[in-house]
């Protein structure tokens, strides 16, 4: 593939993880709150051979510091006691050099890198460096931001460092508008991140981007849709009564019933559920649309200011010739019809030139030279 090529070229060594004939499946609760709790969460999960990584936070990054911040150190043992007890494979958060240390030094057998944490290069690269030389794999979640090119920089600050074994979890993205998730699942970012760094895995986390219990179903069969590598499930005993996220996990039965339902022979998506998930997502694509525009005639408006103090007309020929043929070339790659792009590029720049000849206020005295100063 031309993608594998270009990035042996620039050095980005290639992953070895977690190919596997079927979808690689984490769960377990948001948080380890007691060694009972942790306990009985890890046998639960035990009994469903599908469950490949029981996951508990140790240290949780909160955003507020009155939130529940982790149990710390100490919950290490208790994944060292379920590692004894159930023998399944255990994984948490690390968001520091010294956390690499302290979880290893427990054998906790993979780790993976907060969205907080990857939304740092200075940081990522501090773990990274202090994992060279260890073979454990490491899966590095999305920023939460939109940003592309920093969640593959980050997986490439591992690869560099050694880390033969490294994934991606897709846990959506934060987004400032009104939603029925807590995070965007902007499904294209983690496709086109597939396309980049196509040996390097990527799961999905529902739980995160759900923010609820009854979207999960849903993004999970969408994950899967996607022909994402696998899930990421926050599951605990007593989710109503959780330390932190509580709305986002399920309980044990219902992670029975979802996996049956995800590689059973039952549908689980109803029609009227995906239109739900689908809105929402137009939703969200609306809500930048408005934003866009908004920016856009906030700029116009001091463009204006900029024409008035020079004396220049609000209409310039030559430059808007020059932003319809870029949006239409743009539109083409995009696979829209360039004509319709026209229709609105065009709606767009009468209302900014109405903005802008109510600004300035036009009259005789203003000269008519024509700059390349117009929008």
């Amino acid at each position: 593939m031309k993608s594998e090529k270009k990035n042996r070229e620039a050095g980005i060594p290639q992953s070895g993880i977690l190919k596997r004939e079927r979808p690689l499946i984490i769960a377990g609760p948001c948080s380890a709150e007691t060694p009972e709790q942790v306990m009985q969460a890890a046998s639960a999960l035990a009994l469903d051979d599908r469950v490949d990584y029981f996951r508990a936070g140790i240290w949780k990054p909160r955003t507020t510091p009155d939130s529940f911040q982790g149990i710390g150190a100490p919950g290490l043992e208790w994944l060292q006691e379920v590692k004894k007890e159930t023998g399944l494979k255990v994984t948490t958060e690390v968001g520091s050099e010294k956390h690499v240390e302290e979880a290893l030094k427990a054998g906790v057998d993979m780790l993976w890198i907060g969205a907080r944490t990857v939304s740092n290069p200075f940081i990522i690269q501090e773990i990274a460096d202090s994992l060279k030389g260890v073979d454990v794999p490491v899966l590095v979640k999305n920023p939460l931001s939109p940003d592309i090119d920093l969640w593959e920089g980050a997986l490439i600050r591992f690869l560099r460092a050694g880390v033969n074994q490294v994934g991606a979890i897709h846990r959506g993205f934060f987004w400032w508008g009104k939603s029925n998730m807590r995070n965007q699942p902007l499904w294209h970012i983690p496709l086109e991140l597939k396309k980049r760094l196509p040996h390097i895995p990527v799961i999905s986390d529902p739980s995160h981007i759900a923010g609820k219990r009854n979207l999960i179903h849903l993004l999970s069969q969408r994950a899967m849709d996607h022909h994402l590598d696998g899930l990421m499930i926050e599951v605990h005993p007593d989710p109503e009564n959780a330390w932190s996220d509580a709305a986002q996990q399920i309980k044990p039965e219902d992670f029975y019933d979802l996996m049956n339902d995800l590689f059973g022979d039952i549908c689980l998506a109803t029609s009227h559920e995906l239109l739900d998930e689908l809105r929402a997502e137009v939703d969200t694509m609306d809500d930048m649309l408005i934003w866009a525009l908004a920016t856009r005639m906030e700029l116009a408006e001091k463009i204006a200011e900029v024409k008035k103090t020079a004396g220049l007309s609000t209409l310039q020929t030559g430059r808007w010739e020059q932003v319809l043929q870029r949006v239409k070339e743009m539109a083409a790659i995009s696979g829209i019809d360039s004509s319709f792009i026209e229709k609105i590029y065009n709606t767009i720049h009468n209302q900014s030139l109405n903005l802008q000849n109510n600004r300035i206020k036009t009259n005789g005295a203003h000269s008519k030279k024509e700059h390349n100063f117009a929008l």
